[in-house]
């Protein structure tokens, strides 16, 4: 707490929850560990309970796929708002996931949608026209409560990644540290989430980290986390369920768009392996979006907020915060 008279702008005193290495050590446990051990008894055929979702004759392979891949991170997705919800100092963080926070609109969250397709479909048109793949049509009227299935789902596992990253280790580690760091942490934490990836190499892991550092600029940004669950949302249905291309490495096993993998070819414009993601385009893509919001955001005049914390400490006795976070953080905003 501080006391009357005190500074609450200053650099905090910094204590072992608050430093970055136990921030992202936390961050380990509880997104890859504690919320994974469950989708993991799940989904692993060499879990005790020896993958349940593949004993479930009766179920498609899409929808296997599509279970496995995403619905098992709802796991996480509960995960991110029980642990900023639950533990006090977190409960800022808390409210920037819910519609009640100013900057959360329907309207940004389809931008976000929005902008997510057109960064992915820039990266597919490229490799049409380089030649490096070819699609078929492969859809009927009988599918679309599946895909309508398959959106909830990936809106779960992308947001999920969000709530952790933009969210939960993004927010804490710009308590004590200038906002430049949280955004360089989340870019490298971002790409080693994916380093064991199918397919991972040099170049596909270097797009994630640009991409995590650009979804980090684009939450500044913003204000809002809804904005990058929307580009994130959308970016992986659109390769992954449109068009059949490998999402990380991983393609479902339905899609609006076949892809004839046969005849798919390796160039600097796309990945057989990885997709899309493992190639120039998606770099350029990721790049360009961080770019431009570096660029609206001189315009007016906010660059410096690089070098400052966005959170302040509340003084005990401020009635005009909520109550249960006197002495914790909030906005200065």
């Amino acid at each position: 707490m501080a006391p009357d008279g005190e500074d609450l702008n200053r650099k905090p005193r910094m204590d072992r929850h608050d430093r970055i290495w136990w921030i992202m050590l936390v961050t380990v446990v509880w997104y890859l560990i504690i919320c994974g051990i469950p989708a993991l008894l799940i989904d692993s055929p060499r879990s005790p309970i020896n993958g349940i979702i593949d004993k479930i004759q009766y179920m498609p392979d899409a929808t296997k796929f599509t279970v496995s891949t995403y619905l098992t991170t709802l796991f996480a997705f509960i995960g991110a708002f029980l642990f900023t919800g639950i533990p006090r100092r977190n409960r800022f963080i808390f409210r920037t996931f819910l519609p009640s926070f100013p900057q959360n609109k329907v309207s940004v969250l389809l931008a976000g949608l929005l902008v997510g397709f057109l960064m992915n479909f820039g990266c597919i048109v490229c490799a049409l026209l380089n030649g490096d793949i070819k699609l078929f049509l492969n859809f009927t009227l009988d599918q679309i409560p599946f895909y309508c299935f398959a959106l909830a789902c990936v809106f779960i596992q992308s947001s999920s990644e969000e709530l952790w990253c933009r969210g939960f280790l993004y927010e804490r580690i710009n308590v004590c540290y200038p906002l430049w760091v949280a955004i360089a942490a989340n870019g490298l934490f971002f790409g080693a989430l994916h380093v064991f990836n199918p397919g991972a190499s040099f170049l596909p892991i270097l797009d994630i980290v640009i991409c995590g550092l650009s979804f980090s600029i684009a939450r500044w940004y913003t204000g809002s986390i809804w904005f990058v669950m929307g580009i994130h949302t959308a970016w992986n249905f659109t390769q992954n369920y449109l068009f059949g291309l490998p999402n990380s490495g991983l393609v479902s096993e339905v899609s609006i768009w076949g892809l004839d993998a046969a005849n798919a070819r390796e160039s600097l414009l796309y990945n057989v392996q990885f997709g899309v993601e493992g190639a120039i385009p998606a770099v350029i893509s990721d790049l360009a979006l961080g770019v431009i919001c570096l660029i609206l955001a001189a315009k007016q005049g906010r660059l410096g907020e690089f070098k400052e914390r966005q959170v302040t400490q509340v003084k005990r006795g401020d009635l005009s915060q909520p109550q249960d976070e006197i002495g914790q953080w909030v906005y200065k905003k």
